[in-house]
């Protein structure tokens, strides 16, 4: 019932904006809402005006009935579902609505790196030369 009233008010709702597109403008009359003179006579004497504004009535009423009854089973399947509890445990848990629960988290490891041990054998530095004696000033 529900997907039938639902494709009904999508038809209804491009009924109505074709219709009114439809309509003549201010001071037109059928045959410029129409490409000619033929225009007046498919709807009668009266022009479309009278058929188009008549139908624009009754394509809004119904749109609204729809509108109306839809929003109804709306609020019904929402109070029937639990209304504003229906998953509030996915949503306090971290998942929206629809979305499983994050599972629970592991500890955390220290981000603090431990400090490094390396194990170098020290390098032998080789012994300087013995200096040289100071050199004798020349006579």
């Amino acid at each position: 019932m529900h997907t039938f009233l639902l494709t009904l008010h999508v038809i209804l709702s491009l009924l109505l904006v074709f219709i009114i597109l439809m309509q003549p403008g201010k001071g037109a009359d059928a045959a410029s809402a129409f490409g000619g003179g033929g225009g007046s006579q498919i709807f009668g004497a009266s022009g479309p005006g009278n058929l188009l504004t008549r139908g624009t009535g009754v394509i809004a009423t119904l749109f609204m009935i729809t509108s109306i009854t839809l929003a109804f089973q709306s609020t019904r399947a929402y109070q029937a579902g639990g209304g504003v509890d229906l998953g509030a445990e996915d949503v306090e848990a971290g998942g929206g609505f629809g979305v499983p629960a994050a599972p629970e988290p592991t500890a955390v490891p220290d981000p603090t790196p431990a400090p490094l041990e390396i194990d170098v054998a020290p390098v032998p530095v080789p012994e300087a030369p013995p200096a040289a004696p100071p050199a004798a000033p020349a006579p």
